[in-house]
């Protein structure tokens, strides 16, 4: 009786792609002052500084006058930076604005003075002035999270159709001036500070161990990596660029990247699965939606780009400083949910020995999974995650 031969699959061919998530956190990791909180001090030094030199600031957003009391402040150094990052570091900008019972009054003086007022400063806006009040040393201000506060709280509201408008009108500027603001601050960071182990992690094969089902007999290299930067900078492409290892991986600005009119920034909120948002879908009141990230993902072709590469083949994700929060969860919710996702591997933000922010992201990274079954089988365990790399 002939033998009969059976065809064994080649494991060591089996490949798979990468997909690399790049927030925030990624550009904080190289030292760069890259917060919301990093750019409210900013645009209050920008203000205050040209209102103590020419006597006067006016924008859509602020007006600053100065009163016969600044000149009290030292002529030596840099006074008014170094006043705002004293009220900073104190938790009172609030009072540059007289957003409490106190006002803004002189700490920094040659003599000790009582509370004299060098500056008459007013907002013009409500969102700026939530902004501030939140802006301190304990709090993280996320901005697109507030503006999605912001918008659920004039749709819950007792408001007609009409002061709703007008609300959302003063809330849609608001967002616009501060993202032309942001624009600006990020600008004029510079981005080209390496840190040579990002350089191992983007050239790494995929690892076997952090597959819970594959047919890998050894760890290989991804066919193809898509590192979705979330980013407007471009600090990822010093590790791209000219690097051998990587030569199969392609950048996606998907939320668009600085000075490229052709890639114009997205800034706002992309959460779809909110009930909130299908109660908005339903009003009559025009605005709820100038600001809500799908849309603005129609101006380009990354996000059509990115779902092809989804589809294209099975992928691993791997998440560098993105803080997995709500303002991405559509987005998010496809990625991770998506069949093809086989592994979600964390290089988490270790603070000191004893602590890191590993389960604090995988809490967040649940939010994103209807299935949580789903989500148990992904998320690689701590063991087998790593430290992101930090720049000294």
């Amino acid at each position: 009786m002939p033998k009969k031969f059976i065809k064994f699959e080649d494991k060591q061919t089996a490949i798979m792609n990468r997909l690399i998530l790049i927030g925030n956190g990624f550009d904080l990791a190289h030292g760069l002052d890259t917060r919301y909180n990093d750019f409210i001090l900013w645009y209050l030094k920008k203000c205050f500084k040209q209102a103590y030199i020419q006597g006067q600031y006016v924008d859509e957003i602020c007006t600053i006058e100065k009163t016969h009391l600044a000149h009290q402040f030292s002529p030596i150094g840099d006074p008014i930076s170094d006043y705002i990052g004293a009220l900073y570091k104190k938790n009172e900008l609030h009072l540059l604005f007289g957003l409490s019972k106190e006002s803004f009054y002189i700490t920094t003086l040659r003599n000790r003075a009582p509370k004299q007022t060098p500056f008459e400063a007013t907002l013009k806006l409500d969102f700026p002035k939530k902004l501030l009040l939140q802006c301190n040393l304990e709090k993280w201000v996320d901005v697109e999270n507030e503006y999605y506060t912001a918008l659920k709280e004039i749709l819950n509201s007792k408001l007609n159709t009409e002061q709703k408008e007008k609300a959302l009108d003063k809330l849609n500027l608001a967002l616009n001036l501060i993202k032309k603001e942001l624009t600006e601050y990020l600008g004029t960071i510079p981005t080209d500070i390496r840190q040579p182990a990002f350089n191992d992690i983007l050239a790494s094969p995929i690892n076997r161990n952090e597959l819970l089902k594959t047919n890998l007999a050894r760890n290989v290299a991804p066919k193809d990596t898509l590192v979705l930067n979330f980013n407007y900078t471009d600090t990822i492409e010093q590790y791209i660029q000219n690097n051998a290892a990587t030569k199969k991986t392609t950048i996606n600005y998907i939320h668009g990247k600085l000075n490229d009119p052709h890639n114009p920034i997205i800034f706002g909120f992309g959460d779809e699965l909110d009930a909130d948002y299908a109660k908005m879908e339903l009003e009559k009141t025009k605005g709820y939606f100038e600001h809500i990230k799908s849309f603005g993902y129609f101006k380009t072709s990354n996000y059509y780009n990115l779902i092809r590469f989804l589809d294209s083949d099975e992928y691993q994700v791997f998440i560098l400083g993105h803080s997995c929060g709500l303002s991405d969860r559509t987005m998010l919710n496809m990625i991770f949910e998506h069949e093809n996702c086989k592994s979600i591997k964390i290089y988490y933000y270790q603070e000191n020995k004893q602590k890191n922010n590993y389960t604090e992201l995988t809490q967040e990274i649940s939010r994103h999974f209807k299935d949580k079954l789903m989500m148990r089988r992904k998320i690689v365990s701590i063991d087998k995650s790593s430290p992101m790399p930090q720049v000294e």
